[in-house]
């Protein structure tokens, strides 16, 4: 999806994973994102509904960890505990608007 999709969309909620990027790699590389232009304009960013999640763990392959990838995002979307609550390795809000 380009960047104008992206923002012609307006989406609530965006979850950054990367595929191959564990989540601390992922925020290392947030300005290439947040540095976009409209980045501050998409109502995610501007209610703080923004995720770094960690794909190579729990959604980039297909496996037994797919359960918990959709534990996280339970969490992530909904705000609901299903199984072990989420760590903030697997899920983290990305804070403030960028």
């Amino acid at each position: 999806m380009t960047w104008d999709e992206v923002l012609a969309a307006r989406p609530d909620v965006l979850l950054l994973l990367p595929c191959g990027f564990p989540p601390a790699r992922t925020e290392r590389e947030l300005p290439l994102i947040t540095g976009l232009p409209g980045w501050d304009e998409v109502p995610a960013v501007r209610n703080d509904r923004v995720w770094v999640l960690d794909g190579p763990s729990y959604f980039n392959r297909p496996g037994p960890r797919v359960v918990r990838g959709a534990e996280v995002l339970a969490h992530v979307l909904h705000g609901v505990r299903a199984g072990e609550p989420v760590t903030f390795e697997e899920a983290r809000p990305l804070a403030g608007p960028g």
